[in-house]
């Protein structure tokens, strides 16, 4: 395991929270994603929630919730452990679902996402029949141009 290793180091589990905020989940999620990566790169072994919570000192319930998170967003896939012996239910073995840039994409996706959403209510605040939207209208004139052109440079950035 990587703790045990020293690899999880507080720069990179630093990095990873800013990677979880990008993605729209808790810093907390930080320390887990830094858990997965490092583990992909390191052994390439899949992790239990056993594995996560020994790493990052959560507790069950906080880690099942990242981990639900994740799986949720598509960042991370669980499949059962069939060579697992023994009663009871299976354990579930977790590994990262595609690589950084996937996951980094995942931001980019949100920023349109609420761009898209903030041209929705300029078209919404346009059509309300109302005279005090011409006392601001080159506030709305100004707003809409600067997330059109915001809009446009994320998608050509996609694109390229």
């Amino acid at each position: 395991m990587g703790e045990s290793n020293g690899l999880i180091k507080i720069p990179m589990i630093r990095l990873f929270e800013k990677v979880a905020k990008w993605i729209g989940l808790s810093p907390n999620a930080g320390p887990v994603l830094a858990a997965f990566f490092l583990e992909q790169y390191n052994s390439g072994e899949k992790l239990s929630s056993d594995d996560i919570c020994r790493v990052t000192g959560y507790s069950r319930a906080n880690a099942g919730l990242i981990v639900s998170q994740l799986e949720a967003l598509g960042v991370i896939d669980g499949q059962r452990d069939y060579d697992q012996t023994g009663r009871g239910r299976k354990r579930v073995l977790y590994t990262i679902n595609g690589s950084f840039a996937d996951i980094f994409q995942l931001g980019v996706i949100g920023i349109q996402d609420r761009l898209n959403g903030m041209i929705r209510d300029l078209d919404a605040i346009e059509n309300l029949d109302t005279s005090f939207k011409n006392s601001f209208g080159q506030l709305l004139k100004e707003i809409r141009k600067t997330v059109e052109n915001r809009s446009d440079e994320l998608q050509t950035a996609i694109t390229e």
